[in-house]
C-alpha cells in the first residue's frame, strides 16, 4: 500500500489534522463531496511527504524515543510492519529510562502521517507505506551501514563460493531417485543406507547430521533438498517409495535462474518468513551497498533495538545456521573470518535473487575427460543438465574437486532402459570429451548394446485346455484363433492380455463355456440370452 492509499483509509479528521501539521491548505473546489475532498487532500499530503527534504524536516521534530520507534517500524520484519502489541512491548523495554508509554510514542508518528495501522491475519500491525518506507529506509540504512561496515581489504572468503553447488546437488538428488528405488520406513523416512548415499553425493559432512533444522532427523542439506523437491512436485511418495515427481522433467528444462529463484524462495518461506529477526537481518544485508562488507557481529548489536522478540536468545545461532550458512550455500553470500568476527559480502547472484540487479552470466564447464579405464572425470562446475545426462549412463564413484564416474555394462544397460542407445551415449561422450574417446571404450559401449533386447518380457495370459486335442481345436477355429498368439506345450495357449475379454466372449459364443475369474465380466452364449 502506498502513502496516498494509506491516507485515504484513515478518518478524515486525522487527514485534516496531518495536512494542517504540514501547513497544507485544504482544497476548496470539491463542494460538499467528502470523497473528492479526501482524495484531493490525500494527494496533496502524499505529494508533500514524498519529497525527501520534507521527510527530513518532519523527522527533525522527533525526539529520541520517536525516532527509535520510527526506525523499528520501518526496518523490522524486512519492512513488512510490526505487530502492535510487540511494538509497544519493545518500546516500553527500550524506554524504561524515559518512562513513557509505547503507545504515546507511536501516537506522535501517526499524527505526522509517518506510521499507519492495519488489520492483517487477525493481527493489528503498525506499518510505513511502501513509497514513504523507501525514503525512510534509505535514511536509516545509511546510518546503520556506517556502523556495521567493515574494511574490504580484510575480506578473505573462508570458502571459494561454489555457485554451481545447489544446482548440482538438486540434479544429483533427482538422478538418484531416477536410478534407485528409495524405499521409506513405516515412519515415512528414507532408510539410512539411502541417506548415506545421498549425503555423499550432495557433499554433506557427518558432522552436519546433528544440525538439522527440520523435525525429521535428516542431515540439514539433505532435508532442505528433499523438502524443496517435494514442494515443487519434483519428487513424490507412492507406495512407500520416494520417486521422481510429475514436474521433474519440465523443471530440469527451465532456465538455471528459475532453479536458483525456486531454491531461494523456498528457503525464505522455510527459514525466514516465520522469524521476524531473520527477516530484518536478511533485508538489511541484501540492501547493503554493492561491494561493501558487513560485520555480522555489529549487525547483531543493532538488532538489540530492531528485534521485536521478547528475547534475542539463540539469535546468533539462528543467524549462523539459518541465514549465513544457507545464503552462502545458495551462492548469495561470501563469508570471511577476520580478527575474531564474521564478515560477509553479498554476491552478484545474491543481488539478482533479491532483485536489486540483473542476473550475472552463468558460466559452467562443458567438457569432461573420458579415460581408457572407463572412468569419466567430471568438473564440479559442469553444466547441470550435462551432469544429469552423465549420471544417467555412468556410475558415480567419487565426489571431490573432480567427480569420478565409471562406465560399466550395468550402467549402460540401466540407461538403455530409460531410452538411451549405445549410439546416443557415444555421440554425447564425443561431443563433451576434452580429448578423443579411447577406442576400447567406444567398442565396449557398442558391444554391451548388442545384448540389449535379446530377452524381452511380454504381459500375456496362459489359456489352459484339458487336452492337447482341445488346444488344437481352438487353434483351428476361425473365430477364436485370431485372439491366440501361439501354442506352448500340449495344453497351453498364449493370449494377449488386451484380448482377454474378447476371447472369453468368442469362446462363449462358440459354446465352449470357459471358466473365468470372479472379477471378469459375466458372459453367456447368444443362444442362452435369447
Amino acid at each position: 500500500m502506498n502513502l496516498e492509499e494509506a491516507l485515504l483509509n484513515i478518518p478524515i479528521e486525522r487527514l485534516v489534522s496531518i495536512s494542517s501539521f504540514y501547513g497544507i491548505a485544504l482544497p476548496n473546489n470539491t463542494g460538499c463531496d467528502k470523497s473528492k475532498f479526501a482524495s484531493s487532500l490525500a494527494s496533496s499530503v502524499s505529494e508533500h511527504l514524498l519529497v525527501p527534504a520534507n521527510v527530513l524536516v518532519a523527522m527533525n521534530g522527533l525526539d529520541e524515543e520517536e525516532m527509535t520507534a520510527l526506525r523499528l517500524i520501518t526496518l523490522s520484519g524486512g519492512g513488512s510492519g510490526v505487530v502492535v502489541e510487540q511494538c509497544h512491548q519493545k518500546l516500553n523495554q527500550l524506554s524504561r529510562k524515559w518512562r513513557r508509554n509505547g503507545f504515546k510514542v507511536i501516537e506522535a508518528l501517526i499524527n505526522r502521517g509517518l506510521v499507519f495501522s492495519k488489520r492483517e491475519d487477525y493481527r493489528q500491525m503498525y506499518y510505513v507505506p511502501q513509497d514513504l518506507r523507501d525514503i525512510l529506509a534509505d535514511f536509516f540504512l545509511t546510518r546503520i551501514f556506517d556502523k556495521i561496515g567493515s574494511d574490504p581489504a580484510r575480506f578473505y572468503p573462508r570458502h571459494v563460493v561454489d555457485h554451481a553447488a545447489p544446482l548440482r546437488h538438486v540434479c544429483l538428488f533427482l538422478s538418484y531417485l531416477r536410478k534407485n528405488e528409495v524405499r521409506l520406513t513405516q515412519a515415512g523416512t528414507i532408510f539410512k543406507k539411502a541417506q548415506n548415499d545421498l549425503s555423499v553425493l550432495i557433499e554433506e559432512a557427518d558432522s552436519d547430521i546433528e544440525q538439522s533444522f527440520f523435525p525429521v532427523r535428516y542431515p540439514p542439506r539433505l532435508a532442505f533438498l528433499m523438502y524443496f523437491a517435494k514442494s515443487k512436485s519434483l519428487c513424490e511418495e507412492r507406495n512407500d517409495v520416494l520417486r521422481l515427481g510429475s514436474q521433474a522433467t519440465s523443471w530440469l528444462e527451465a532456465p538455471y535462474s528459475k532453479w536458483r529463484i525456486d531454491l531461494y524462495q523456498y528457503w525464505l518461506q522455510t527459514f525466514v518468513s516465520q522469524d521476524s529477526d531473520l527477516q530484518t537481518m536478511h533485508w538489511i544485508i541484501m540492501n547493503s551497498p554493492r561491494d561493501s562488507v558487513v560485520s555480522v557481529d555489529k549487525l547483531l548489536e543493532e538488532m538489540d533495538t530492531l528485534s521485536t522478540n521478547h528475547s534475542s536468545h539463540g539469535l546468533s545461532l539462528r543467524v549462523e545456521r539459518n541465514l549465513i550458512l544457507m545464503m552462502e550455500y545458495l551462492g548469495g553470500l561470501e563469508v570471511a573470518q577476520s580478527r575474531g568476527e564474521t564478515i560477509i559480502r553479498v554476491t552478484p547472484v545474491g543481488r539478482a535473487l533479491f532483485g536489486t540487479q540483473d542476473w550475472p552470466e552463468e558460466v559452467f564447464d562443458t567438457y569432461i575427460y573420458v579415460q581408457s579405464n572407463f572412468e569419466i572425470l567430471v568438473p564440479c562446475t559442469i553444466e547441470p543438465r550435462i551432469l544429469w545426462a552423465i549420471d544417467s549412463f555412468a556410475q558415480n564413484t567419487k565426489v571431490d574437486q573432480m567427480m569420478v564416474y565409471k562406465l560399466t555394462k550395468n550402467s549402460v544397460y540401466k540407461a538403455m532402459l530409460h531410452g538411451y542407445t549405445p549410439e546416443t551415449i557415444q555421440r554425447f561422450l564425443a561431443k563433451h570429451s576434452k580429448t578423443p574417446l579411447p577406442q576400447n571404450v567406444m567398442y565396449s559401449i557398442s558391444h554391451w548394446g548388442t545384448s540389449y533386447g535379446r530377452i524381452e518380457f511380454e504381459d500375456v495370459i496362459l489359456l489352459k485346455c484339458d487336452s492337447d486335442e482341445l488346444a488344437d481345436e481352438l487353434m483351428m477355429s476361425p473365430k477364436i484363433r485370431v485372439y491366440l498368439k501361439k501354442k506352448v506345450g500340449p495344453c497351453y495357449l498364449v493370449v494377449d492380455r488386451e484380448s482377454y475379454e474378447s476371447l472369453v466372449a468368442a469362446l462363449s459364443e462358440e459354446g465352449y463355456m470357459p471358466k473365468v475369474s470372479a472379477g471378469s465380466p459375466r458372459l453367456v452364449p447368444k443362444e442362452a440370452s435369447q
